[in-house]
């Protein structure tokens, strides 16, 4: 988790029951119904995914000392404790943080799975074929018409010759092929969403296996907390499952993950700059010290699950100032996915307790009030989606029994999809 939660304060510790690896709102508040059916089937690749965070967690499960770790990481958490928690350099500080993945990982991971499979993320990092193009609606039509129009008057301005569309920048986008694609996950240090994209990846190698080349995936995870280590025995697990995943820098495919520990906040402006009046230049700086270039052609996904509200709470002017540099700096036909908890969904405004909905302030940060010309395309919208765990999924974590059991949730949560204009 990133930003050291500072959410935890508004979620309640509704489980008190060490030895059943209870429920925390530590755990960045994943929504839990006890009445909420499962989804029906578990597919292969969850299958696989629970299986590799069973093998990795199963010595921690079964350690007589598990309960109480969990117990003290949970009251760490309650004192807001966070930097204790989660940014302590020992191996005490390591299981600490090992406990609580274990704990809270899995229902994540398999939420997340489902999410950016939902949204196709496979077809954005070029793993598989895109479907067929189709049919552009009118206002489609129009808009790419308007981009070829201004492309080519750029052109004749600057003397250039008018080159093909294809060739332009402009109208380079994610079908542009490439050797190697970028992926940023702000708040992934624990891990959830870097498993789920690895095994969506791993999946579609083994099932779509007769394609020849695949661009390597680079993954930069921030964060606050001190979880390169737990990062790399998820990346090692995850290879060591799917090969396509471990594949060297002269074969196709390959899945990299790098830990980027720092406040992905911490390069904003001083407060006295508003948003809006960012020089291009300090944009450009926004994260340079974390080595992260969100203006990179290889950009393809930025992720910002269960932390948006927690970075609002933080410092709501610096994170627009983040929102506002992603805007102008990420490549055309880049993703944006935003998952946040629907149970923290209203934003505090002011001190008249005033609250305002996530959804509707990432949409006007992000596209601006007429959403037809903003930076962003809105392409999915959720304001509370269920996503309930499938049958099984627990039997398959928890290794027929052995160890401390650990309940997997269901979650209901906001959901933005964005693509750059």
């Amino acid at each position: 988790m990133v930003q050291l939660n500072k959410t935890f304060d508004q979620l309640s510790l509704n489980d008190r029951t060490a030895a059943s690896g209870g429920r925390s709102a530590a755990a960045k508040s994943g929504y839990k119904s006890r009445s909420a059916a499962s989804d029906s089937s578990l597919p292969a690749s969850t299958t696989q995914l629970l299986t590799v965070l069973s093998r990795l967690f199963s010595p921690l499960r079964n350690s007589p000392t598990f309960a109480y770790t969990l117990q003290h990481v949970k009251g760490l958490l309650y004192n807001k404790e966070y930097l204790a928690a989660f940014g302590t350099d020992s191996d005490e500080g390591e299981r600490w943080r090992e406990v609580y993945a274990a704990r809270w990982v899995p229902a994540r991971a398999v939420m997340y799975e489902r999410i950016l499979r939902e949204c196709a993320v496979a077809e954005t990092l070029q793993w598989v074929e895109a479907p067929g193009v189709r049919e552009l609606s009118e206002r489609e039509e129009l808009a790419r018409e308007r981009e070829r129009a201004r492309s080519r008057r750029q052109a004749r301005l600057e003397g250039r010759p008018v080159e093909d569309e294809a060739d332009t920048p402009a109208a380079k986008d994610a079908s542009s092929e490439l050797e190697t694609v970028d992926v940023v996950m702000i708040g992934a240090g624990a891990g959830s969403e870097i498993v789920a994209l690895g095994a969506i990846l791993g999946d579609v190698a083994t099932t779509d296996a007769a394609r020849e080349k695949r661009p390597r995936v680079r993954v930069k995870a921030v964060d606050q907390g001190s979880w390169g280590k737990l990062l790399a025995k998820m990346e090692a697990g995850l290879q060591e499952d799917w090969p396509s995943l471990a594949q060297d820098e002269q074969s196709s495919g390959g899945f990299d993950v790098a830990f980027v520990k720092g406040d992905i906040l911490s390069t904003a402006p001083s407060p006295s700059t508003s948003a809006a009046s960012l020089p291009a230049d300090d944009g450009a700086k926004l994260a340079q010290y974390l080595g992260i270039d969100f203006a990179s052609p290889s950009l393809r996904l930025i992720t910002i699950c269960f932390t948006i509200t927690e970075l609002l709470l933080q410092s709501r002017l610096s994170t627009l100032r983040l929102l506002s540099h992603l805007s102008r700096s990420a490549p055309r036909g880049a993703i944006l996915l935003i998952v946040e908890s629907a149970s923290l969904a209203l934003i505090p405004l002011g001190k008249e307790g005033r609250t305002y909905p996530l959804g509707q302030l990432l949409d006007h940060a992000l596209c601006g009030t007429d959403t037809e010309k903003g930076a962003w395309e809105i392409v999915r919208s959720e304001d509370a989606k269920w996503y309930r765990m499938p049958e099984g999924a627990e039997e398959v974590y928890n290794g027929g029994g052995k160890g401390a059991h650990v309940k997997l949730e269901n979650s209901r949560v906001v959901l933005r999809l964005y693509k750059k204009r």
